[in-house]
Formats: structure tokens, C-alpha cells, sequence
């Protein structure tokens, strides 16, 4: 029999009919997947088969709860043809390569990897790309191995003239997963903000679902499986502006999409997370020094959003990469930066940062420094210089290891743990102002 590499061959069981499915994701790669199932018995049988099953199905996690029947034995059938492993099989066997825009070889294959297919050919070694391979041939008696993963289970019906079968398969697979993607749209005045909150949902599994009820789990979940993450192309989509139903799920979070959606192989879809929510923020500029540091440079840009009620939101918040927008009129949007948001909880602050502003540049300076045999002492100087035409807010944060204490200070300032201290201040427009400090700590 002739095996070619583009052919797909798909098995049908006759006697199984699909009614439903609903889908859980979680963000580690693996969904939970739920299917009511009818199954129509043969005559004199009582095995029941289901073969609509993911590759990435992950062994040991399939159930089957059937309302009008007792479940005996369950058997996983996993062991599917895979061509590549098979061509493996084939090292010294005649085989036949169509190369992309070019006429068939044949030859006895000498060598294979993921990468390069070797054949000997008239006396000569042959290697080929497979980015040169348009399908590859060889010559077997049958198929020695399943197509697809399949379970089949036998059964005890709980009455004997029952011919349908009914029940719910549920079990867990690799090849899915989530993600939030926040974006910040920053109005023209700089004093509110646009905050849409979105998921990207991947199927990254070999399997088209129809009409699926999806949810999407928030939280760290405890696994034993490793999970390898899909690399390769994908197409993307997006939902009409239907938002999810967010509810508690015990320690976690479970998004509900009000709708029911088409999740197929290799395909990222857009769903609104929440409804757009109108925010206001808080800028500050940043500065972060160690007790070493001395350099000049433009301060970072740092957003501030309080996550309550009063701000329009007061919901949790997963982790995910933001995107900052800002209009410059009333049409005009531009992109002025990108962060990594951390898990916000309700009544908490979510930072972001933005990059380093053109206009407000920091310098600090160790003006003093004395080093004792036990002890160690330096006055330290950090000017802000501010450009804009308006006033700002600037957060200086100081890193000081060991045991320290602060004299002199110019500015007030907050002890924000054993290693860190902060200064708050305030720089009109187009001035500068300047904190000094001195430390002490003991060696």
C-alpha cells in the first residue's frame, strides 16, 4: 500500500452520534472537554466506541458516565500511525520523494531526522531539505497502527431492549490554552482612559469544534504533565463584542462566553473579557537607583489604575501583556508603549510603565563617601529636571542593602522595606528640583 504524506484518512464510528460539547480552558495548555454522546447499539453488540478525539488527549483522565447502561471495561487505543515515526521503520527499504516543483525521485532511504531525508540513488547519497519535500512515498501491506486515538468500552445495558445509548464523555487534553491582552487608550487630556480587556483563546489541537459552550479557568492550577507549547502558524478571529460571565469558582475564576462559537484547529480567537471600562489613572515618573549608582537618564513613564468599584471596575484582573494607546485628537490614536500586568485582586493597584519620557531626565550623584573599617557613609544628590510645560509627580526609589539609617533627608521620604526607600515629590513645569539624603550603614 502507498502512503503520501499530504493524504489525511478519517474513521467514523457508525454507531456513535455527537450531540454536544463544552470546553473549559486553562492557561497551561490543556482544556477539560465535556460530550454528550448517543450511541445506537448493533445487533447483539455492547461495545460502544468514540474515535472525535484530540491527539493531545492526556492518558488516564477519560470517563464516561452513560444514564441507561453499566460501564465494564474502557480501553485507550493511543497508539496511532504517525508517518514520520513509520517512515523510520523504513532505513534501507525503496521509497519515492516528490520534491516542490520538481519530478519524483526513488531510492533506498538511508538516513532520516526531523530536518533532512537521505536516499541512495545509483550508486550516489542524495540529502534533501524538507522544505524541498512535497510528499514522500513508500510501499507497506497495510496500515499497522490506528489512525486516531480511540476509546472503546464494553457495556451492560440496563434493559435489554434498549438500542440508544446516552451519555457524558469528559476528559482532559493538551493543546489549548488562553490569554488576557489588555489595552490602555488614554484620552487626549491624559486624565481617563479607555481600558479594554480581552482574551486570546488558541486550539492549538488537531481537532475543528462546533457550536462549543466555552469557559475560561483564571488561576494557578497544581499539574503533574508537562506541556509543550505549539510553535507554528495559526489564524485568528474575533467574536462579536458578546463579553463573558464572570463568577467564582471556588479559589478561582470562570468566564462564561454568552455564546455559542466554532473553535477550529490552529486558530486563535478575540473575546471581550469584560465590557470597555472608562478609568482614571495616576502618572508618576520613575526613578530607581542602588546606593552605587551614579548616571543620567530620561525617567520611566508609570500608570497607576486602582482596581475598585469607584474606578468602574472592582474585578479581578488576570495577568497578561497591556498595550498603551493615546489619542492625539479626537480620531487619531498613536502606540506609545507595552508592558506585562501581574494578577491584580479586586481593591489592589495595577502599574504599568510606558517607557522613559523625553522631556524629564533624573541625575544622581554621590557628592560625599567615606568607608570606615566598620562602618560606611555616603551623601547622595538626585536632581529631576522637568521640561514640560506642566507640573509632574516623581517617585524616587533608593535601594540601600545592610544594616542603614537616613540623616540629613531634604525631602520626606518612606521606608517601603528593609532594602528600599521612596521619595514623593512634586516638579512645576520647566524646573527642576533637587533631593539630597545621606546613609550610614555599619559593616
Amino acid at each position: 500500500m502507498k502512503y503520501i504524506l499530504s493524504i489525511f484518512i478519517f474513521l467514523q464510528f457508525n454507531n456513535a452520534i455527537y450531540a454536544q460539547t463544552s470546553i473549559t480552558i486553562y492557561k497551561d495548555d490543556r482544556a477539560l472537554i465535556k460530550q454528550k454522546i448517543l450511541w445506537e447499539l448493533e445487533q447483539e453488540s455492547n461495545v460502544i466506541s468514540w474515535d472525535s478525539l484530540p491527539s493531545g488527549l492526556i492518558d488516564g483522565s477519560a470517563f464516561l458516565n452513560l444514564t441507561n447502561a453499566r460501564i465494564l471495561t474502557q480501553r485507550l487505543n493511543n497508539n496511532t500511525f504517525r508517518f514520520r515515526e513509520n517512515l523510520k521503520n523504513k532505513i534501507g527499504e525503496n521509497i519515492e520523494i516528490k520534491l516542490v516543483n520538481e519530478r519524483e525521485i526513488s531510492g533506498v532511504l538511508v538516513e532520516f531526522d526531523n530536518s533532512i531525508l537521505s536516499v541512495q540513488r545509483r550508486g550516489s547519497i542524495l540529502s534533501f531539505n524538507f522544505d524541498r519535500v512535497d510528499y514522500v512515498s513508500v510501499y507497506d501491506e497495510e496500515i499497522p497502527k490506528a489512525l486516531k486515538p480511540t476509546l472503546t468500552w464494553s457495556i451492560s445495558p440496563k434493559d435489554d431492549l434498549e438500542k440508544i445509548v446516552n451519555g457524558n464523555l469528559i476528559y482532559l487534553s493538551k493543546g489549548f490554552k488562553w490569554k488576557t491582552i489588555y489595552k490602555l487608550i488614554i484620552n487626549r487630556m491624559q486624565n481617563s482612559a479607555d481600558f479594554v480587556i480581552e482574551a486570546d483563546i488558541f486550539n492549538n489541537s488537531n481537532m475543528d469544534f462546533s457550536e462549543v459552550n466555552l469557559k475560561l479557568i483564571e488561576g494557578n492550577l497544581n499539574t503533574k504533565v508537562n506541556s509543550a507549547s505549539f510553535v507554528g502558524p495559526y489564524r485568528q478571529s474575533r467574536l462579536s463584542q458578546n463579553s463573558f460571565q464572570q463568577n467564582q469558582f471556588g479559589d478561582y475564576y470562570i468566564y462564561n462566553l454568552n455564546q455559542k462559537i466554532n473553535l477550529k484547529s490552529n486558530e486563535s480567537i478575540l473575546a471581550r473579557l469584560y465590557p470597555p471600562k472608562n478609568v482614571s489613572f495616576k502618572k508618576t515618573y520613575l526613578f530607581e537607583n542602588n546606593e552605587k549608582n551614579q548616571r543620567e537618564e530620561p525617567l520611566m513613564v508609570e500608570y497607576t489604575i486602582p482596581n475598585i468599584e469607584e474606578n468602574n471596575l472592582g474585578i479581578p484582573l488576570p495577568e497578561g501583556n497591556i498595550q498603551i494607546y493615546q489619542y492625539l485628537n479626537e480620531q487619531d490614536i498613536e502606540f506609545i508603549g507595552e508592558d506585562h500586568l501581574s494578577q491584580v485582586t479586586k481593591g489592589e493597584e495595577a502599574t504599568i510603565t510606558s517607557g522613559r519620557a523625553f522631556d524629564v531626565i533624573g541625575k544622581r550623584s554621590i557628592i560625599n563617601f567615606d568607608r570606615q573599617q566598620k562602618s560606611e557613609e555616603a551623601s547622595i544628590m538626585i536632581e529631576i529636571n522637568n521640561t514640560l510645560s506642566n507640573q509632574i509627580n516623581v517617585r524616587l526609589v533608593e535601594e540601600i542593602r545592610g544594616d542603614w539609617v537616613i540623616r540629613k533627608a531634604s525631602s520626606n521620604y518612606q521606608k517601603k522595606d528593609a532594602t528600599t526607600i521612596q521619595f514623593s515629590i512634586s516638579v512645576p513645569a520647566n524646573r527642576s528640583k533637587t533631593v539630597t539624603y545621606t546613609y550610614r550603614k555599619e559593616l
